[in-house]
């Protein structure tokens, strides 16, 4: 992409609302007529630590105040913990579903890398476990500008090693949006390395995979996104600033061009304005050309984490209802639920016997 301190220059592209998609997400995008306003905040760039600061402070209260909102509004608990020195909310429904009893999804918020610190990392968690009724771990894992690649990574390492030591790999899932999915790929190739066992599932939704601005939609969409309409400006600023100076398609940046082999199960989500569409069918092929079960969702309409900023459309709530079925497929069985399928599957047998001694 360009260089992040140039004039920006965008045709312009007013698509009309997306006919294909739900009522709800059309009325929704029809609220935006233009991005403009999203291009000219977006262009500009802090250029002190602290400008950066005032500008992830500036972003991150309202998203809090929200968070805040939706707890105080919802059936469940959220607890802030420490793990092995890495800030945690354990987000935990009111009521857990029996299937989920001892299954634990580990959350990676997005936000370019440097946005939703502290209580605002939770949002995405708090939408998941909601519908799923599954607890949930946030990770408040460090960020840039002070702490650049690889603290984030690292952060998250440590908590999910800390978690072996209490659970099996196989009953916690793994995941998160953008920076949140990109994160939860980097962290996995990272285990995977170390020959650490990795989570039962991913969740990985329109991810940084790859953030060197390399593909289609980084230029069809161009425009089209009402969420992050550029990537030039003040998102590639602060993935840069995220990078530390590394070239932005290293593997360790850039998952997309890491090895994939070995992954669990990975369920992705885009939609076909979203800016980063091209990342997550890229990584899904890699995924599948590595062997791995990989399953993806593209949404008619939908631009980048729309699945979660539009909760009441019928493309979220479907999203969220396929995500706890895909849980519940590839996560460890609870030792009861276990037993009950073994007797099931025994019963059937007995009965098959039965019938052929019969005839």
């Amino acid at each position: 992409m360009t260089n992040p301190q140039s004039p920006i220059e965008i045709k312009p592209q007013v698509p009309p609302p997306p006919a294909g998609a739900s009522d709800v997400l059309r009325a929704e995008v029809s609220k935006i007529e233009s991005v403009d306003d999203r291009v000219e905040l977006f262009s500009k760039i802090p250029q002190t630590e602290s400008e950066w600061l005032a500008f992830i402070a500036a972003f991150d209260k309202p998203v809090v105040e929200g968070v805040r909102a939706t707890i105080d509004q919802s059936p469940i608990t959220v607890e802030r913990d420490e793990i092995e020195g890495v800030t945690v909310y354990h987000v935990i429904p009111d009521e857990i579903d029996p299937a989920h009893k001892d299954h634990l999804f580990v959350h990676i918020h997005g936000g370019a890398y440097i946005l939703n610190s502290g209580e605002a990392c939770m949002a995405e968690a708090i939408a998941i476990t909601l519908v799923t009724k599954m607890r949930a771990l946030s990770i408040d894992y460090r960020m840039a500008p002070r702490h650049p690649y690889p603290a984030a990574v690292d952060d998250v390492a440590t908590v999910y090693k800390h978690l072996l030591t209490q659970r099996p790999a196989r009953s916690i899932a793994m995941g998160g949006s953008s920076a949140g999915g990109g994160l939860t790929l980097a962290t996995v190739q990272q285990l995977i390395k170390k020959n650490i066992d990795v989570p039962g599932a991913l969740f990985v939704g329109t991810p940084g995979s790859d953030l060197s601005g390399t593909g289609d939609t980084f230029y069809t969409n161009l425009g089209v996104d009402r969420n992050i309409p550029i990537y030039d400006g003040v998102i590639e600023a602060m993935i840069r600033l995220y990078a530390d100076g590394r070239d932005l398609k290293d593997p360790l940046i850039s998952p997309i061009y890491g090895d994939f082999h070995r992954f669990p199960p990975t369920l992705l989500v885009t939609g076909t304005r979203d800016l980063f569409l091209s990342n997550t069918v890229r990584t899904h092929i890699k995924l599948l050309q590595a062997g791995a079960v990989a399953d993806i969702l593209v949404y008619e309409g939908v631009s980048h984490g729309d699945y979660l900023h539009v909760l009441a459309a019928p493309e979220a709530q479907h999203f969220l209802e396929v995500l706890d079925q895909f849980f519940t497929q590839h996560l460890q069985l609870t030792p009861k639920k276990a037993a009950l399928m073994l007797e099931r599957m025994n019963s059937a047998l007995n009965l098959g016997l039965a019938r052929s001694t019969s005839s």
